[in-house]
């Protein structure tokens, strides 16, 4: 039996990327950090795969999606531009 997770169409991690890059440049840690928070939260890719990506393991994958949560929490700006990036990505999908 399939499950939910297997029924929702996933987004490539480089349109993540490239939306991502856009609005914070290819510098940066916020950057980075958002790539891979909306990487695990669209993606549908291990914490393993993702972590391959950039460099690091799953702990820090982890890591990084707590540390844009807490960003999106504390810094309204910060929090709205990740908002908007996020729709986009969302948007990408529905028009494919």
């Amino acid at each position: 039996m399939n499950g939910y997770k297997e029924l929702v169409e996933k987004i490539p991690m480089q349109n993540i990327f490239d939306v991502v890059e856009a609005v914070f440049g290819t510098k940066g840690t916020i950057g980075r950090n958002v790539k891979i928070y909306l990487s695990q939260r669209h993606t549908g890719e291990k914490l393993k795969d993702i972590g391959a990506c950039f460099g690091i393991g799953e702990s820090g994958v982890s890591q990084a999606n707590r540390r844009v949560k807490e960003k999106i929490r504390n810094d309204k700006t910060q929090g709205r531009k990740i908002a908007k990036i996020e729709k986009k990505i969302i948007m990408s999908r529905m028009k494919t």
